[in-house]
């Protein structure tokens, strides 16, 4: 198995440019437990305890690489699709009931690399996965990240409240879909990791409405315990009616916070208790010049 040198998660992330695609090994190759089934290219597990299947993935030379696929979890609740690489979880993606779009991306080294799709849960429910697509992507690939509501919920997990949805957005200028987060508690909800660059200057970018008040917006490189932790986050008032607003940022190096030399960060948004509505759409990272 190969050294990891860092895991970067992703979920429905789409860059501007095209990357080159490499061969997956079909369903039927990998490691998969008799309790599962694959068919018409559509990996299933009725889930009634924890299980996982793996393969090992060929990379061609050190890099930054992505792996993108569709999945739904009919019945589910929490975070029931994890993902393994080598020996490191690295990714969680939330319940949905529909096809949505999930995305990992990873540094690896040339060579065999463990890859594992792991169901969770508490109760049952159905998993399926199809649509593997495994890319090596270049510093172009890179420089600038969407989320769109129109993939499904891949794109963030909810880590305090209710669950969220994604909706049509009819009333905004461009149409398409939104994010929609409602309930009267506080809400906390959190992207998937992007690659970044120490030192470098970054924009968040994002439309939003709401139930008229604030919400926070922050952008955080990860925690892990007995380490220095950074976050940057602003206090931004919402109103009833759509607005485009921004963050601007600098992601500190490792010198400063040893944790970045995995050189990832997510971007969040957290709704005081009070708050029952808040709508997102197009919410995009920058690197900026």
């Amino acid at each position: 198995m190969n050294r990891m040198i860092s895991l970067l998660a992703l979920g429905a992330v789409l860059p501007l440019f095209a990357a080159d695609s490499l061969p997956v090994d079909d369903f039927g190759k990998w490691k998969v437990p008799g309790t599962w089934t694959s068919a018409e290219g559509v990996l299933e597990y009725p889930f009634k305890g924890w299980s996982s299947v793996s393969t090992n993935l060929n990379l061609p030379e050190n890099g930054v690489y992505r792996m993108r696929f569709s999945y739904r979890s009919p019945g589910a609740a929490s975070n029931p699709l994890k993902i393994r690489i080598g020996e490191q979880v690295a990714a969680a993606y939330p319940p949905t009931e529909t096809w949505s779009s999930g995305m990992i991306c990873f540094h690896g080294s040339k060579g065999p690399c463990r890859f594992d799709f792991i169901a969770e849960g508490k109760a049952p429910y159905t998993l399926q996965i199809k649509s593997l697509k495994l890319e090596r992507l270049e510093e172009k690939d890179c420089r600038v990240f969407h989320l769109d509501a129109a993939d499904g919920t891949a794109p963030f997990r909810m880590m305090k409240g209710e669950s969220f949805q994604t909706v049509k957005a009819a009333d905004h200028i461009d149409g398409g879909a939104a994010f929609q987060l409602r309930g009267k508690g506080e809400k906390n909800l959190r992207s998937i990791e992007f690659p970044v660059q120490p030192d470098r200057k970054y924009r968040v970018s994002f439309w939003i409405k709401g139930s008229p008040g604030t919400f926070r917006v922050f952008a955080d490189g990860g925690w892990m315990p007995n380490v220095k932790h950074w976050s940057f986050g602003q206090t931004k008032r919402v109103s009833e009616n759509w607005t485009r607003q921004t963050l601007e940022f600098v992601y500190p190096g490792e010198s400063k916070y040893p944790h970045h030399r995995r050189r990832l960060l997510s971007i969040g948004f957290s709704v005081p208790a009070g708050q029952e509505e808040l709508f997102l759409k197009d919410v995009s990272l920058e690197l900026l010049p």
